[in-house]
């Protein structure tokens, strides 16, 4: 099943969209719908809501009053903070059985709406993110019509969440909202016969992946950026069931309490970048196989943790779509066109050019590796060497089995 995350600001028009796409046979899943229920009287999130913030936010009858529950969580941080970490988990959870059930009864697409996919970090749990967007004054002249609030609340309201003209640096496909509904429909059509498009289009997938990934782990660096091994993330993206960032951000235990894509790179120069993209990148493998869109947003994600710059975040993408590109056979060496299109996807996601050092690395490709770990990570993706059974080989066996069942 492919998994599409829609996402985008308050009140840029993420339901309508999501109506639209359902209006063409798509299966949809609305992440506020499902929070009413987690909240609801008996639902398990209702007593550890009530226990955090009082009975000051029910109404009559015992229902949580969620108007007065937002007001109260949008004027603090750190009880917004709380209520998601009380919530969010429980939804996930109940997502995941949704999609589960649906995946069994054979729906190939999933689209899945929610406010803060990228806030919360779990944007990468989706194959594919789509940003919903219009203007912020359009979006605040709507807050107020829909929901009654002055210019000082609806602004408010828009504070707490990442900004959308940020959060469009995540998306795989957009849709503008700002025009009029017909052009609104025109856009989610487009989207709808994209992602049918996308569905149907088989990827490669690699053999050998359990050899090639105890291999390239073997071959990696002890330790990345901030001394973080590669098995130790490995083990964290299974434990979690999928990369989440703000999971991947607390292992570097950096800026903390301020949320993932807040949080700057200590400086000075970082050594051992492709130590972390290892895991990345067999988890997208595991989960997708050879989808290289893919694998340079998740990299894109990750190395914002560490990467000081947007060339060093391009070259870590560019090394990533190599990577894979790799893990489909041993006589892999890029074409001058694949390797243009690999520069352009680097740079659309990490937003500038990726450094002529990663383009040299990749450019060698494994018939004259250049010397080094990338390099070396390079020829044992494609040529893997029989490698003793171990602690990395059975960390790698949980990956495989966890990115198998969630195809």
């Amino acid at each position: 099943m492919l998994r599409v995350g829609l996402t985008g600001g308050i009140a840029c028009g993420k339901s309508h969209v999501l109506r639209r796409l359902g209006e063409h046979g798509i299966a949809t899943l609305d992440l506020d719908r499902v929070a009413h229920e987690v909240l609801a009287p008996g639902g398990p999130a209702y007593d550890e809501v009530v226990a955090a913030f009082g009975r000051g936010v029910l109404a009559e009858g015992g229902a949580i009053e969620r108007k007065a529950l937002a007001a109260l969580v949008f004027a603090d941080s750190g009880a917004r903070f709380r209520l998601n970490a009380i919530v969010h988990p429980k939804v996930r959870a109940e997502a995941a059985r949704t999609a589960a059930r649906l995946a069994d009864q054979g729906q190939p697409l999933l689209v899945t709406d929610a406010a803060l996919l990228v806030e919360s970090g779990v944007h990468l749990r989706f194959d594919r993110l789509v940003v919903v967007h219009c203007s912020r004054e359009e979006q605040l002249r709507r807050i107020q019509a829909r929901d009654g609030l002055d210019p000082a609340q609806a602004a408010a309201r828009l504070e707490a969440q990442m900004p959308v003209v940020e959060k469009r640096r995540f998306a795989h496909y957009e849709v503008g909202t700002g025009g009029s509904f017909r052009e609104t429909d025109r856009a989610s059509d487009d989207l709808t016969h994209e992602l049918r498009r996308l569905v149907s289009s088989p990827l490669r997938q690699a053999d050998q992946l359990l050899e090639r990934g105890t291999a390239c782990l073997l071959a990696a660096q002890a330790s990345g950026p901030h001394r973080l091994a590669p098995t130790r993330l490995l083990e964290d993206i299974t434990a979690a069931g999928g990369l989440e960032m703000e999971r991947v951000a607390g292992l570097l235990d950096s800026s903390p309490g301020r949320p993932w894509y807040r949080r700057s790179p200590s400086p000075g120069p970082e050594q051992g970048l492709e130590a972390v993209v290892v895991p990345t990148v067999l988890w997208v493998l595991a989960r997708r196989g050879a989808d290289v869109d893919l694998t340079a947003s998740v990299v894109a994600s990750v190395a914002r943790l560490f990467c000081a710059t947007s060339s060093e975040v391009s070259a870590a993408c560019l090394f990533a779509v190599a990577l894979s590109e790799a893990a489909l056979g041993d006589d892999w060496t890029p074409s001058p066109d694949r390797l243009g299109s690999w520069l352009e996807l680097a740079a659309r996601w990490g937003g500038a050019r990726p450094s002529q050092r990663m383009i040299d690395i990749v450019q060698a490709g494994i018939s004259a590796p250049a010397p080094g770990t990338p390099g070396k990570l390079l020829l044992s993706m494609a040529r893997p060497q029989p490698a003793a059974p171990g602690d990395v080989r059975s960390g790698v066996e949980r990956l495989l089995r966890l990115g198998a069942g969630g195809r």
